[in-house]
């Protein structure tokens, strides 16, 4: 039982009640002016062929409809590649041209396309691979595929590490020579752009505008699944994606909505974040990730009904057994961990290679350092995922220990990395010695970043429908933190056998709803009566079609 509340470092950004809470969010986000203002999609979009070798990849692609060569979508286990696989299948489906894809195996085939992902292919007969989401990295599958015949069309967003790869074309706004204007789409963002240009050329402009938009539920979902920064084009894509959402005509959508418990029309980022996401992405971590691809293209109702409820049950097998490897892994680390050390390594071979990252995650939020999660693949090497924090680029870090990695690949706050056994205890020893030199003067301490302080009149149900209209919210512009000071607590309840706790807050003579998620281990520390300070995302809480005001603790702090 936790016996203090959580440490963290409040960064309050406004401390002047008298300004507009829109005005201080607007200036904190570093929004532009018109950010409010109402638009239309394609005032916010940039052009397509603005992508490099956009031009080329369409043709090569309109060459092999020309020639009725067999074409397969060769895409990745995770939502963006999912999403931007589905985004392909129905834009071939639009156009009567039957295509296949393959989605590659987690444990089985490893991330992208690979030399074994090409005979898959070759034994299709196929003639063109379209990679989504993936490709920028393949050389040698894409040179081998060429060796077998089959050209390589690449629509990737992922940075350029090394040589661009001999494709037919390689659309991806992060190639080193782009010029596209906004780098930060995801993979299902570069295919809705494919899909674009392909359908001015072989739509009516009535049809392909309406695909497009259509299809914009499947852009929003990997959007912010993917964790892009909710600006510029991706602003105006996730915001008009959401409403494509809220009233879908995809029956895996409205299934996995309804399983999900996302009963109302009103959608938002969070709805995807943790409802819609974590399903999808169960299929890719628990096993085969085509589950989530067949799920998004079903047409019948009754088939979409069922793998809606497989996708459900694979993500409840994910939480329990997540669940059980943090158990695991927090028991080991509080009884070896040490003061000064500032990096978390665990490994545990029974773990599965899918949820590692998110066992990573959770530990370095728990402890507030850097963490990697080990386990063995089949050929008994440490298979491992790193999740980072804001003072140390991990990916970085990596590099300088490269010489233990048979692979590795990341960016400042995640990567992934594989070590032989022979190598693994030297690697740890190092890496460990050297992340503790490195962050030997940081203050780990957490920061929780408040947008400003508020007075009881403006915390109510009209001043929170106002805030949602800067979203939708997500990374670069997240729901907003308010802060109220000196409120009294009021009655106190645990929910969901003592995990969550919802209490009221009062000053003056109003009372506010709030509800802790995760909050029940602190229910012996907060006193009634006792004064304290909130840190509070302001909500619309619907209740059997009622909705009311609910304030969404972040933290708390005791005044007495």
């Amino acid at each position: 039982m936790e016996n203090t509340l959580p440490q963290k470092l409040w960064k309050i950004k406004n401390e002047d009640t008298s300004r507009s809470i829109i005005d201080v969010l607007l200036e904190n986000r570093n929004l532009p002016p018109d950010h409010m203002e109402p638009f239309r999609l394609t005032d916010r979009m940039h052009a397509p062929d603005l992508l490099p070798d956009m031009e080329k990849g369409v043709e090569r692609i309109l060459e092999a409809i020309n020639k009725n060569e067999k074409i397969v979508i060769f895409g990745d286990y995770d939502v963006d590649g999912v999403t931007s696989t589905a985004l392909m299948l129905f834009f071939f489906k639009a156009i009567n041209y039957p295509v296949q894809y393959i989605v590659p195996h987690r444990e089985k085939d490893g991330y992208g396309l690979r030399p074994s992902g090409v005979d898959r292919v070759n034994a299709m007969a196929a003639k063109l691979i379209i990679t989504v989401d993936n490709g920028i990295s393949a050389n040698d599958a894409i040179d081998y595929a060429a060796s077998l015949g089959i050209d390589v069309v690449v629509t990737d967003h992922h940075l350029q590490e090394g040589e661009l790869p001999n494709a037919c074309a390689v659309i991806n706004p992060n190639r080193s020579d782009s010029e596209y204007p906004f780098k930060s789409i995801c993979g299902v963002t570069v295919a809705f752009k494919v899909a674009w240009v392909l359908g001015q050329r072989l739509m009516s402009e009535d049809r392909y505008k309406q695909f497009l938009l259509s299809h914009l539920d499947l852009v929003a979902i990997g959007t912010i699944a993917d964790v892009m920064p909710i600006r510029d084009e991706n602003y105006a894509l996730v915001k008009f994606g959401l409403k494509v959402l809220a009233n879908t005509k995809k029956p895996g959508l409205i299934e996995l909505k309804k399983i999900s418990g996302v009963r109302t029309n009103i959608i938002t980022p969070i709805t995807i974040g943790y409802f819609l996401g974590p399903r999808l992405n169960a299929a890719g971590r628990m096993g085969d990730a085509s589950l989530s691809v067949d799920l998004l293209v079903e047409e019948s109702s009754a088939q979409a009904k069922k793998l809606a409820q497989d996708l459900d049950a694979l993500n409840r097998e994910r939480q329990m057994l997540q669940r059980d490897y943090l158990e695991d892994a927090s028991n080991n680390i509080k009884a070896t961990f040490e003061d000064g050390q500032k990096v978390i390594i665990v490994e545990n071979e029974e773990w599965q290679a899918g949820l590692i990252g998110l066992v990573s995650g959770r530990l370095k939020e728990e402890f507030c350092c850097p963490a990697i999660a080990f386990t063995k693949d089949g050929n008994g090497n440490f298979v491992g995922s790193a999740r980072s924090i804001e003072a140390f680029h991990v990916t970085e870090a990596l590099t300088l220990f490269n010489q233990y990695f048979l692979n590795y690949g990341g960016h400042h706050k995640a990567a992934g990395l594989t070590v032989p056994a022979e190598h693994f205890s030297i690697f740890k020893e190092e890496f460990t010695n050297y992340v503790n030199e490195k962050l030997a003067n940081a203050d780990l301490t957490p920061e929780l970043e408040v947008d400003s302080i508020v007075e009881i009149d403006q915390i109510n149900e009209r001043v929170a429908d106002h805030l949602q209209q800067v979203g939708p919210f997500g990374e670069t512009n997240p729901e907003p933190i308010l802060l109220l000071k000196n409120g009294v607590i009021r009655d106190m309840r645990l929910l969901s056998e003592g995990r969550h706790l919802k209490f009221y807050i009062q000053k003056a003579n109003i009372m506010f709803e709030c509800l802790w998620w995760g909050g029940g281990i602190y229910k012996n520390i907060l006193k009634l009566g006792s004064s304290c300070d909130i840190v509070f995302r302001m909500n619309i809480n619907i209740f059997q079609g009622t909705p009311r005001l609910q304030l969404t603790i972040e933290d708390v702090q005791i005044n007495n």
